[in-house]
């Protein structure tokens, strides 16, 4: 009987590896494939141009001018915007709107992480615990904010209505932390200048 035992549970090892095998290949194949929502280096480039032409406005008017223009271009559709033409054409593009917004978010979300590091250096220290509140607050009310967006939307939108509101969002607090941080630089500066 054990002989049997074991002789069965190696045809049913043998069976589940068969069968296992076609998927751990195509999990294989599509890590080594590149990821479409994946932004690129070009586009990330873009938004820094982007938001450095756009230093003397407000956040709100920065984000008119930056924000949306790599889900445009990744989706293929032309823009009037001068930097726009000059993004090049990237390969796996254009995408659905889906994986376009997705790509643009994450620059966006580097760029909040990278102008909320660097407000944090600056800030005295009694300005950095409130800070970290804020942000806490912040990424809260978005994701709460972004499921009800979607929640409250048509089914056929709700999705897409989500990924919109999570890219503004997050694109509108880098650009307030953007702004935060050059008037601390501005501040330091002044001070530098008042000093003998």
């Amino acid at each position: 009987m054990d002989g049997r035992a074991g002789c069965a549970g190696a045809w049913v090892a043998m069976a589940l590896a068969l069968l296992l095998l076609p998927a751990a290949a195509a999990a294989q194949a599509r890590r080594g494939a590149p990821d479409p929502a994946r932004p690129r280096p070009a586009e990330r480039a873009w938004i820094e141009a982007c938001v450095l032409t756009a230093q003397a406005h407000p956040p709100r008017a920065a984000f008119g001018r930056c924000a949306w223009r790599i889900v445009l271009a990744c989706q293929g559709e032309a823009s009037e915007s001068l930097l726009a033409a000059r993004l090049p054409t990237m390969p796996d593009r254009p995408n659905s709107l889906t994986l376009c917004t997705q790509a643009e978010t994450t620059i966006w979300q580097g760029q909040m992480d990278r102008w909320l590091r660097e407000t944090g250096l600056l800030a005295t220290p009694e300005a950095q615990e409130p800070l970290r509140r804020a942000q806490r607050a912040f990424l809260a009310y978005r994701d709460a904010a972004c499921i009800a967006e979607g929640l409250l939307s048509a089914p056929g939108d709700a999705e897409a209505h989500r990924l919109a509101c999570r890219l503004e969002q997050t694109a509108l607090r880098a650009l307030e932390l953007k702004r935060q941080r050059d008037e601390i630089w501005l501040g330091i500066a002044a001070a530098s200048a008042d000093q003998p």
